[in-house]
C-alpha cells in the first residue's frame, strides 16, 4: 500500500455504491500500513485496521466466494 489517502485532514472513507443511501454499511479508508474499516453508523468509534497482506486474501475469499456462508 502507499501513502494514506487523506481528504480534508482524515483518511478518505469509501462505501460500496450497493449500499445507496443507506447508512449501514461498511466504510474503509486506504492507510499508510494497511486499511482502516468502521461502521457508518458509528463513525466515531475506533476503526479497525487491517494489515495489507490480510486485507487482500479477505477480498480474495470474497471473489472466490468462501465466505457465502459466514
Amino acid at each position: 500500500m502507499g501513502a494514506e489517502v487523506v481528504h480534508e485532514g482524515g483518511p478518505l472513507w469509501r462505501r460500496s455504491s450497493m449500499c445507496g443511501n443507506e447508512n449501514e454499511c461498511l466504510e474503509i479508508a486506504v492507510a499508510s500500513r494497511g486499511v482502516l474499516a468502521r461502521d457508518s453508523k458509528v463513525p466515531c468509534l475506533a476503526p479497525v485496521r487491517f494489515a495489507a497482506p490480510a486485507w487482500k486474501e479477505f477480498l480474495h475469499a470474497l471473489t472466490r466466494g468462501e465466505l457465502a456462508d459466514s
